[in-house]
């Protein structure tokens, strides 16, 4: 009896051991270096659109540092205003005495998390003071029932952001993300940055390669040449994996602060449900890219319900209808389990 429930034993790591190797081999065989790590310092070395540093900010990296963040106490929205002078009404600032380098609109989608929300911007807007850069704050408000839609509000805040400013850059930020350290400059590059490069609920290392969750930010054109978010996930999961598909296929490098600079704190909160056939929905993004997003006229229908200039944010409810009972018709490309395999272990 000893000798078979060894043998068990024995057959049981040797399985998982293979098991592992595979994996292993399966990631080194596939690896494709589209995402990268680089330092905040190289977005402070991209050209300027007007070529020319005249008057321009100059952001010491040296100078800004690790904070601790506390993810538990939720100021009062005029205790923030106090220690913020800075910030206008509709949650905008820009620099003193020079020119930031990019302008800065910060997406946050939004439904019931305002603990979460008073946390986030009493953090953000005591950093963003420090990296010189001139930003507005939306907080895109989902009103209703329904599954939350984060891709679409993601770009509802977009569209809606362009009606404020010229802005170079885009942040799409979740509100329960917290960053840790004041050289993660909120700034785009010529790919799509994902700031949140290391969060502590995944032990400050990278949830998966191709991750593109949390904090992420993009520039106008590139957003616009992805056709941005998927409107198609209604529930939480699959729209940052999307978006990283899109990404991919267009070109671009998923580019990434160190994780020694990309950290982040999670605000402990219940999970959402997930999206509803997500995986499902995620294996035939292919087809639906081209007409699933930001031109897409019936999933991008919705309405502004209401608009107000907050002293620390600006607030856009929106009502983005209903999930339909049934998709639209579009091309009905399926991506292989091959291929499904290398996303998330490529």
């Amino acid at each position: 009896m000893a000798s078979k429930t060894k043998l068990f034993k024995n057959v049981i790591i040797n399985s998982l051991i293979f098991v592992y190797l595979s994996i292993v081999g399966f990631s080194l065989f596939n690896y494709r270096s589209h995402c990268v790590f680089t330092s905040p310092s190289t977005l402070l070395r991209l050209p300027h659109l007007d070529k020319s540093d005249n008057g321009k900010c100059r952001v010491d990296l040296d100078k800004l540092e690790l904070i601790k963040v506390d993810i538990f106490t939720a100021p009062e929205f005029d205790f923030i205003l106090e220690k913020n002078h800075h910030v206008k009404k509709g949650g905008v600032s820009k620099p003193v005495g020079c020119s930031a380098l990019q302008k800065v609109a910060i997406i946050v989608p939004y439904r019931d998390r305002l603990h979460h929300l008073k946390i986030l911007l009493n953090r953000l807007h005591a950093m963003l003071v420090k990296q010189l850069i001139e930003y507005r704050i939306f907080v895109i408000e989902q009103s209703g029932l329904d599954k939350f839609n984060r891709g679409k509000l993601m770009n509802i805040g977009y569209l809606e952001a362009l009606k404020f400013g010229d802005f170079d850059c885009f942040v799409f930020h979740d509100a329960d993300l917290l960053p840790e350290n004041d050289q993660n400059l909120y700034m785009c590059d010529q790919h799509a940055r994902h700031l949140s490069s290391a969060i502590d609920e995944m032990r400050y290392h990278v949830m998966y390669y191709n991750y593109a969750g949390g904090v992420i930010a993009i520039n106008r054109e590139n957003y616009q040449r992805i056709n941005g978010y998927s409107n198609f996930y209604w529930g939480w999961g699959n729209e940052d994996d999307d978006l990283s598909a899109r990404i991919q296929e267009t070109g671009l490098l998923i580019t990434r602060p160190p994780e020694s600079i990309g950290r982040f704190k999670m605000v402990r909160h219940a999970k959402l449900s997930r999206a509803e056939h997500g995986n499902e929905l995620f294996f035939g993004w292919r087809g639906r890219w081209p007409e699933d997003g930001l031109n897409d006229i019936v999933g991008m229908n919705y309405t502004v319900l209401h608009f107000s200039d907050e002293p620390l944010f600006t607030n856009i409810t929106v009502n983005i209808g209903s999930r339909p009972k049934t998709m639209p018709n579009h091309d009905s490309t399926q991506e292989s389990l091959f291929w499904f395999l290398k996303f998330y272990y490529p």
